[in-house]
């Protein structure tokens, strides 16, 4: 009996995030009952977010600082293990990127991990060129593609814009510093073997005139 009062208390104090789930919070912690007052997840997560919009009826849970995804059934779709989840469709449509360990990678709507968290930085999709996105490791830089296959192989130290200087070319630079081009396969297109490289344009040409004295 004393179970079911604490029970209908919390249901009173509920904010609803499904038609018949309701979010619960005891000494500090949370879980969900449905609207016969059954507990469907023990209140055992140090925080609970509605995820149902974009996953089809799913909620993000924390414990220890670690965060997994749970069902409306309160089955475990993936366990507390994340440092951070972020909202799917951010980076790419369903995907949601992940932190592991220090280290970035994505699951998918399905639950699964589809880019193992390996990466120190991984930025969107198109801000470098369409349909790939750029890769940090350990200060080197690579391009993975939508599927999350390496495409560009992570060993510069740098990679410029493509574009910038040559159609589907862009500029890059290894560990010892030398430059090349790579194109958006990742073949280098010019060998990364050269201290400089400039883009070759016209200029004008200066012409110098030498000054001149009346002579007597």
């Amino acid at each position: 009996m004393k179970k079911t009062i604490t029970l209908v208390a919390l249901f009173l104090c509920t904010i609803s995030f499904a038609q018949e789930l309701f979010i619960v919070s005891s000494n500090g912690k949370y879980g969900i009952v449905n609207q016969h007052g059954v507990v469907v997840i023990e209140p055992k997560y140090n925080s609970i977010v509605n995820l149902e919009k974009i996953t089809g009826n799913w909620s993000k849970v924390q414990i220890d600082n670690l965060y997994g995804i749970v069902n409306k059934k309160g089955g475990i779709v993936i366990e507390p293990q994340y440092e951070i989840i972020n909202d799917f469709n951010d980076y790419r449509s369903g995907w949601a990127l992940v932190k592991k360990g220090n280290k970035y990678g994505f699951i998918n709507d399905k639950g699964r991990e589809v880019v193992a968290p390996a990466y120190d930085s991984i930025d969107r999709y198109d801000e470098h060129t369409k349909g790939l996105s750029l890769v940090d490791s350990n200060g080197l830089k690579g391009f993975i593609d939508k599927d999350g296959n390496i495409v560009v192989s992570v060993k510069y130290s740098s990679i410029e814009k493509y574009d910038l200087i040559r159609k589907g070319w862009a500029l890059v630079k290894s560990k010892d510093g030398k430059l090349g081009f790579i194109d958006k396969t990742g073949k280098e297109i010019v060998p990364v073997i050269y201290d400089d490289i400039e883009s070759f344009r016209e200029k004008p040409v200066e012409i110098e005139t030498a000054a001149t004295s009346d002579a007597e």
